[in-house]
């Protein structure tokens, strides 16, 4: 799924991210200071406990709940599958572990000790040796040069991986990137020798970067960056690891807010909307719950031609569609899907078809199956994250914007009314639920928000707005 512009604003409490594919929102980005995610992060860790039965261990990180390693997260690349956790950890042993999963409810973080670090055009994973490339590496010419020019990194103490951005690569920009990352992993291994468990030794980039870094191919046109701040941490990110694209960071200096001005708030709009509707007249309701995401197919307005024909287009207009709000709203972990149905067992087969193509350049490697007894597409998604309503929402089951969303947006109201018509202040009048959360998650945001406004902000409760409810109003103006 290409990309051709994205767009970076950030405001007190929040760091958004749109991705743009002419003019469609493929793809959002929301990392806040109270939910930011671990996953990618390296740490020296400490084993706490060794559980046999389970063949996993608990691994303390340094955070409130600890890690969870399982057996094959443990087990080296060269090892057989006749073994036990207790031959690679014991209790009090220091481990060398990444994060693959962010801690969720009453789980703690997911870890792993087959390390790997991730560069723009290569992934270097230490422990692995050799050279493979992408299977969407297809032209042979390319594997080729790409495979001569990484002869040279054949004796490394670990392996690489090109990805698929390394065919619009210069032979140059790959094995200095090569180079980088052994030198990176080099440092690591000495940090981790002198580290005191637990403590983390690397992060991973901030969102923004990480995002460049991956989708900054050949459509990237342009990014647009609202904050100061985040463009020079940006621009300095690019022009050490991907100077060809540097030229296309640029600042943001209209009048209106950037996501109000390019229009991507009624985008994100959308995107919480369970009714998503098809080109044919028909639409998908997306319903999102704690145990899967059940995803149901309807023709609605579709008319005209063969029955069994018009339904099968609806089904796989529905399947790209499907693939691309799986995207957005970064859903994860098994999704039913229910098409209308066909008759025909080819018809079914060209609807799983169309929907293995619209998910196949989807990062987190989606996996479909076929079509259950009762006429069902299962469908699976690797997590990475929080999905979107969880994010937005109180939570998949309660499509209104939580508190701490209300009291963001509020936040960045009365910013752009400064902006906008510079006064005494202002004074946002709270519902209880915001007011409550500008008292806990929300407070450093507030007094970043204050200290932009140099203090000339108050925020009132008032009982008679609805929980989530805000206005934003200029000191002194009137109450009512």
């Amino acid at each position: 799924m290409s990309v051709d512009r994205i767009l970076i604003s950030a405001s007190p409490g929040e760091i958004r991210i749109a991705e743009l594919d002419d003019g469609n929102l493929v793809g959002l980005t929301i990392d806040r200071d109270v939910q930011q995610s671990l996953v990618g992060d390296i740490v020296a860790g400490r084993v706490e406990a060794v559980i046999h039965n389970l063949q996993a261990a608990f691994i303390d990180i340094g955070e409130e709940r600890s890690g969870y390693l399982g057996l094959a997260d443990a087990r080296p690349h060269d090892a057989g599958s006749d073994d036990a956790i207790g031959n690679y950890v014991n209790e009090g042993d220091k481990v060398l572990v990444q994060i693959t999963r962010d801690p969720q409810d009453d789980k703690g973080a997911k870890v792993t000790m087959k390390l790997v670090l991730t560069g723009r055009d290569l992934v270097f994973t230490p422990g692995r040796p050799g050279v493979s490339l992408s299977r969407r590496i297809v032209d042979a010419g390319e594997r080729d040069r790409l495979s001569a020019a990484m002869e040279a990194f054949g004796q490394s103490a670990g392996g690489f991986i090109l990805r698929t951005a390394a065919q619009e690569a210069e032979t140059e920009d790959v094995t200095s990137e090569a180079s980088r990352l052994e030198s990176r992993w080099a440092g690591l291994q000495g940090a981790y020798q002198d580290a005191h468990a637990p403590v983390c030794l690397e992060r991973e980039l901030e969102p923004a970067c990480r995002l460049l870094r991956d989708q900054g191919g050949v459509d990237l046109a342009a990014v647009m960056v609202d904050s100061p701040d985040v463009f020079n941490r940006i621009k300095a990110f690019t022009e050490v690891e991907m100077p060809d694209i540097s030229d296309l960071v640029n600042i943001y200096r209209g009048t209106a807010p950037l996501f109000q001005s390019e229009g991507v708030e009624e985008l994100i709009e959308d995107v919480l909307d369970p009714w998503v509707a098809l080109p044919s007249g028909g639409n998908i309701r997306i319903s999102e719950t704690d145990a899967l995401v059940a995803v149901d197919v309807n023709s609605g307005g579709a008319t005209g031609g063969n029955r069994e024909h018009l339904i099968t287009d609806v089904n796989c207009q529905a399947a790209a569609v499907i693939a691309r709000e799986m995207k957005v709203r970064n859903l994860s972990g098994l999704m039913v899907i229910d098409f209308i149905t066909m008759r025909r067992e080819e018809n079914q087969e060209k609807v799983l078809n169309a929907l293995r193509r619209a998910v196949a350049e989807d990062p987190q490697r989606p996996f479909v199956g076929g079509f259950t007894r009762f006429g069902l597409v299962e469908l699976t998604r690797r997590r990475k994250g929080l999905s979107l309503s969880e994010i937005l929402c109180a939570g998949p089951s309660v499509p209104e914007k939580s508190p701490l969303t209300a009291a963001l947006e509020a936040l960045r109201g009365a910013l752009h009314a400064s902006a906008s018509e510079p006064g005494s202040g202002y004074s946002l009048d709270v519902g209880k639920a915001v007011g409550d959360a500008f008292a806990e998650e929300a407070a450093d945001a507030l007094a970043a928000a204050r200290e932009q406004l140099g203090g000339r902000l108050d925020v009132d409760t008032n009982a008679a707005l609805a929980p989530n409810a805000y206005a934003v109003r200029p000191l002194g103006a009137a109450d009512g």
